[in-house]
């Protein structure tokens, strides 16, 4: 006669695999030796453990689930939110599978832990305040599954692709296009390269329609390990010792680490890592610096900051503080760190904190610095960003890992080609002794209105300024206030030129957002044609170019045109306005074409249905 716990042990063996739910097997004692049956329920339900699903019950009652979204759950469609009162104020929870509250569970739970429901035995998680904030979908993979984002559904636009797009909104800089087109590409590139080697399979395997058996053996191990992960958050150990794994546990079982001491030097093969190489953008005011960066934030698939420098200062002192570069790039990337990490930063005016000799015996707040700050920033090194909605002396940072991070720094360095004159020796009066001259930008920007302010010709000047631009080296950058640490990690100088008289008159009329159609669609709204022949617009270039502020001095000297006329247009008979050269020069005003005159009442009713049709005109103009 076998044993009495033949039979127990194998209706165990049999049911191990498939795992048993609201099963009651009773056995009986030894000493009664007629009785070796196992009573069981009528019905016994059971699950694999593939597709075992556990409910999460937050504070709030909502339930979420665990698991990919392609598994079944069983208790799917009966979730009910805790939406009744517990009658002090606060939310009351329930069970996920039939609605039934649990009273003996607190609405406020200090740790993360397993219920089951008096009613229908249903086991369920009710998470903390502190895990339901950060949520438990967060895996270690989560890295590969962003670079899966960016390169899995379609491959990285080359650099001519994104030429021909910048093309479209911005008119001339051929040579800072092509530099930004290349470096976005090689970015997209370095990002790929600098994957860990088993992020990067595991993408690949993803990548694939049909898996193999031993994937799907992968995947199961994966399902076994978000479980056990699971139980160790509630503080239950997998293998049934006592409460709270330890976290040694928990941190073997995360992706691979990389190799280290002696593994190192007995390798082989190593693996190139591609390193970055920073941008600085020169040219002066109204040349295109900034509508580069916003053009191409749009066509990017990687989160992209534009950062303005004269708001930075140095840490402790009054305004942003370095860390909010980075703080800006992390809330485009939507607080995902992973994805912020694989940013680019363009830092706009970054000539304004250039140091200023004479005040070494102070503390250079917003100048040197800063600079000394960034330096680490632009290497490449871990940040603590505060968290979202949270302020920096409370504590709560996210730590930020600014080493695949790209960043295109840009200014208008004004008064940078008086000091490559000077270190070229061209145009000195009297001897050319260049002791009386000081250094820094002040000193630079005051040489450049001392010589700019002569009877000169403009054409023949801005043709000088971008010859001399085009030798510019990283020690004219230190003369000009930058310290040599911050000039060395900027590689690559991109001087952009100036826009002469041709490139203007494009600019008026070629671009996507080009000024005179915005106007065109202005006047539009009223019913109303604007017309700029070419003389006219010849002559606003040409104005433009006396003033020295680039393309900004266009939409100045069309508001100046334009007021009179769009004074004169809304509910009128004016059915077109003309400018021609002699309305710029101010020797004529505006020529207005009318409609044929109306009777009274018919001029009314049709003023009314003007205002009442206006929407729909503006609607029309814009398309």
């Amino acid at each position: 006669m076998s044993c009495p716990c033949t039979s127990a042990a194998r209706l165990f063996l049999n049911t191990a695999h498939r795992g048993l739910s609201c099963s009651r097997i009773q056995l009986y004692s030894l000493s009664r030796q007629g009785s070796r049956e196992t009573h069981l329920p009528p019905r016994v339900r059971v699950r694999s453990f593939s597709e075992t699903a556990v409910c999460y019950a937050s504070k709030d009652g909502t339930t979420k689930d665990s698991g990919d979204g392609g598994k079944k759950n069983i208790s799917e469609g009966k979730r009910l939110s805790g939406s009744g009162g517990s009658g002090k104020g606060g939310s009351q929870l329930r069970c996920p599978k039939c609605g039934d509250p649990c009273t003996h569970v607190e609405t406020f739970v200090s740790s993360t832990r397993f219920v089951k429901c008096e009613k229908c035995h249903h086991f369920f998680v009710v998470l903390s305040e502190t895990d339901s904030k950060k949520g438990l979908n967060k895996e270690p993979e989560s890295a590969a599954e962003a670079v899966k984002l960016a390169f899995a559904q379609k491959p990285p636009p080359p650099p001519k692709k994104i030429y021909a797009y910048l093309d479209k909104y911005v008119v001339g800089q051929s040579y800072a296009k092509k530099v930004l087109a290349v470096a976005v590409y090689n970015h997209y590139k370095r990002i790929y390269n600098n994957i860990p080697a088993g992020s990067r399979q595991q993408v690949e395997v993803e990548k694939q329609p049909s898996l193999t058996p031993r994937e799907l053996e992968m995947r199961r191990r994966e399902d076994e390990y978000r479980f056990t992960k699971l139980l160790q958050i509630a503080g239950i150990s997998p293998h049934g010792n006592a409460l709270g794994a330890s976290m040694q546990q928990q941190a073997s079982q995360q992706a691979p680490q990389e190799r280290r001491g002696g593994e190192v030097l007995d390798s082989t093969h190593t693996d190139i890592k591609l390193e970055k190489s920073n941008i600085i953008l020169l040219g002066p005011t109204g040349s295109g610096k900034t509508l580069l960066a916003q053009t191409l934030a749009r066509c990017l698939d990687v989160p992209f900051a534009i950062c303005d420098c004269t708001t930075l200062t140095q840490a402790g002192y009054v305004g942003e503080d370095i860390e909010s570069v980075i703080a800006k790039l992390l809330q485009d990337a939507n607080y995902s760190v992973d994805k912020a990490q694989q940013g680019i930063v363009f830092l706009d005016e970054v000539d304004k904190i250039g140091s200023v000799p004479g005040i070494h015996q102070l503390r250079d707040v917003g100048g040197e610095g800063v600079q000394q700050g960034l330096l680490k920033l632009l290497e490449g090194t871990i940040v603590n960003v505060p968290e979202k909605n949270s302020r920096k002396l409370r504590g709560e940072t996210v730590q930020v890992d600014t080493t695949n991070i790209l960043f295109v720094a840009s200014g208008a360095f004004n008064g940078l080609d008086r000091i490559i004159s000077r270190r070229k020796n061209e145009k000195y009066l009297g001897f050319g002794t260049p002791s009386n001259l000081g250094k820094g930008r002040r000193a630079a920007a005051a040489a450049d209105l001392a010589n700019s302010s002569g009877e000169t010709d403009t054409v023949a000047e801005i043709e000088e300024k971008d010859r001399l631009l085009k030798h510019v080296e990283a020690r004219d950058l230190i003369e000009f206030g930058m310290i040599p640490e911050f000039v060395g990690r900027l590689p690559v100088v991109v001087p952009l030129h100036s826009l002469d008289e041709e490139t203007l008159v494009r600019i008026l009329t070629e671009p996507r957002n080009a000024v005179v159609p915005q106007y065109q669609a202005l006047f539009s709204m009223d019913k109303c044609e604007l017309n700029v022949n070419q003389d006219a617009l010849r002559a606003i270039a040409r104005m433009a170019l006396e003033r020295k502020t680039g393309a900004r001095g266009l939409r100045s000297i069309m508001e100046k045109l334009l007021l009179e006329p769009m004074f004169e247009v809304p509910h009128s008979d004016i059915m077109a306005v003309e400018l021609d050269k002699d309305v710029v020069q101010g020797k004529s005003q505006p020529r207005y074409i009318r409609a044929p005159a109306k009777e009274t009442a018919e001029e009314e009713y049709d003023s009314g249905i003007e205002e009442e049709n206006w929407p729909r005109q503006a609607d029309a103009a814009n398309n």
